[in-house]
């Protein structure tokens, strides 16, 4: 099977990483200095049981790689549409694009671009990150994928891609109802990420004071409340299952937003709290919460993204 990494960072230099160790057919689409590393030194994968460098095939280019079986999406939520676009040059009428992204929307928006009978949706539980160019750097338990088809059923092309990712050492499971995972994973970045970045501070901070920790627990609860109006079945008790993985986290855990922002790189916001927000207006649903660390970090990406903007309304 000939594979594609869109999007070489925390999540696809990780799971890519083990792939290629196991020998598969994998390319990888990356840029900057992190694809020059890539290219010159290969990909280093550093976790807390042990560290691997293998080489790789990594281009800017996807033409350059040109049509695979299985294309996995990485690349950061607000740049799904344009990278679904650039990616076309990978995608013929058999391959088979699986998501592994943060949000809920990700796989309406591949479809769109693909058709619905393409895509798989998964999501990824992780603490991962680019370390330095041509570096992934991976603490805590080791990454694990969900993923499913949109519809539920266990079809043959999910079960070839799961022996596949075991067969490479990666722990996998595949979901029955995938929007039900996406959703409680959803609750729970929208929960940390948001709080966490709001605060400036890692998880353990989060969880150690009492009042940030109540506005966490609180995020959360607005989320689980919009769920069952969309008519999403989580369990009454997803808050406490989320807290409970929160707290196994490690105590210095940074969420990827917190460090988008100290990186003064742009942020999911948008399609974390941001979704939050704008699904709540549409169901009616109150989410104070959301709407606080939405306004806030949405100011922040106009920062990031227009400093000239910025700049210019302080000299009024």
């Amino acid at each position: 099977m000939k594979i594609g990494v869109m999007g070489t960072g925390g999540v696809g230099g990780y799971f890519g990483g083990f792939l290629a160790r196991a020998g598969m057919d994998i390319h990888f689409v990356a840029r900057g200095k992190h694809l020059e590393a890539l290219q010159e030194e290969g990909l280093e994968v550093v976790t807390n049981n042990e560290n691997f460098r293998v080489r790789i095939h990594a281009t800017s280019e996807p033409e350059e790689i040109g049509p695979v079986d299985l294309l996995l999406f990485c690349v950061k939520s607000h740049d799904t549409e344009k990278a679904a676009r650039f990616a076309l040059p990978m995608v013929e009428a058999d391959t088979v694009i699986l998501t592994l992204q943060n949000g809920i929307d990700n796989a309406e928006k591949l479809a769109r671009q693909f058709g619905e009978e393409k895509i798989l949706a998964g999501t990824v539980f992780i603490e991962s990150t680019i370390a330095s160019p041509g570096v992934v750097a991976h603490t805590g338990k080791p990454g694990k994928i969900i993923f499913g088809e949109l519809k539920g059923e266990r079809s043959e092309r999910v079960e070839k891609i799961y022996q596949i990712f075991r067969n490479a050492g990666i722990e996998a499971e595949v979901s029955d109802n995938i929007q039900r995972v996406l959703w409680a994973k959803f609750l729970f970045i929208c929960g940390v990420h948001g709080v966490s970045t709001l605060g400036r501070a890692p998880l353990g901070l989060i969880l150690d004071c009492p009042e940030t920790r109540e506005v966490l627990e609180g995020t959360m609860r607005e989320v689980l409340e919009l769920s069952k109006k969309c008519g999403i079945g989580l369990p009454d008790n997803a808050v406490e299952e989320a807290m409970a993985l929160a707290r196994s986290y490690n105590r210095r855990f940074k969420c990827s937003m917190l460090r988008d922002l100290e990186w003064h790189r742009k942020t999911e916001i948008e399609a974390l709290n941001g979704m939050v927000v704008r699904l709540g207006k549409e169901c009616g649903v109150p989410v104070p919460y959301n709407s606080i660390i939405y306004a806030v970090m949405h100011l922040e990406n106009k920062k990031i993204e227009n400093p000239v903007w910025a700049s210019q309304l302080l000299e009024r």
